[in-house]
């Protein structure tokens, strides 16, 4: 019978003691984001689109601008030595358009061509759909393996997130998470392989740390 007790007892500490630590472990989440000391190593972006200023949190080291040319409704990041012993590209790249709208209406318009992949099609290319990158916006993403060209072939990200006013959505070949050098035919049914989504946890992070901003540029007065 004290046994029984002494088990309740001791029970009952480590549910006090859990609720304790809640409020420090909530607190060291919102530092992530909001404008407390980074990690070593990490340092905050914003790519300056107009009425879609994005900030991020990425290794540091690279930048992140308006693309060139174009309106101000493009932009990008590229961090040139990402992984200075990767093979085949040690750079990470993105690039992403800004769209006006809310994003439950806009992202799946955007990303249509990625909706009606067909079934065969999807596990040549080993295709698979993510949700919910981000816990402030609205989102979806796709990973595909290009099939047109000869192996090592990319295999790349496509995501589409926002809020009720914008959106915003990966361009020109979306983001390159590694190289598959196998035939589409030595992948149907098989795993896919570690090394060629090698930068999809980096990925992934930047994603979910992405957040809109104000414009970090006036607008001119024109009058």
């Amino acid at each position: 019978m004290e046994k029984v007790k002494l088990q309740g007892r001791l029970a009952l500490a480590r549910r006090w003691a859990a609720i304790a630590l809640l409020p420090a472990a909530l607190n060291a989440r919102a530092g992530l984001d909001s404008d407390a000391a980074l990690p070593n190593g990490m340092q905050r972006y914003v790519i300056p689109m107009s009425d879609c200023a994005v900030e991020f949190v990425a290794k540091a080291g690279g930048y992140a601008d308006l693309a060139e040319p174009s309106p101000s409704l493009f932009g990008y990041f590229r961090h040139n030595n990402h992984y200075p012993k990767d093979r085949y590209d040690r750079a990470l790249h993105f690039s992403i358009s800004c769209h006006a709208g809310a994003a439950k209406e806009i992202c799946p318009k955007l990303m249509k061509a990625y909706r009606g992949v067909d079934k065969a099609h999807a596990r040549d290319i080993q295709f698979r759909q993510l949700g919910e990158l981000n816990p402030r916006y609205y989102s979806e993403a796709y990973i595909e393996t290009w099939s047109a060209i000869a192996p090592p072939r990319p295999r790349t990200l496509a995501f589409c997130m926002g809020d009720e006013h914008r959106a915003v959505m990966s361009e020109n070949g979306d983001v390159l998470l590694g190289y598959d050098p196998r035939e589409i035919t030595e992948t149907r049914g098989k795993p896919v392989l570690k090394r060629s989504e090698h930068a999809l946890p980096d990925v992934l992070a930047i994603i979910r740390s992405m957040r809109f901003v104000p414009d970090p540029t006036p607008k001119q007065d024109n009058r």
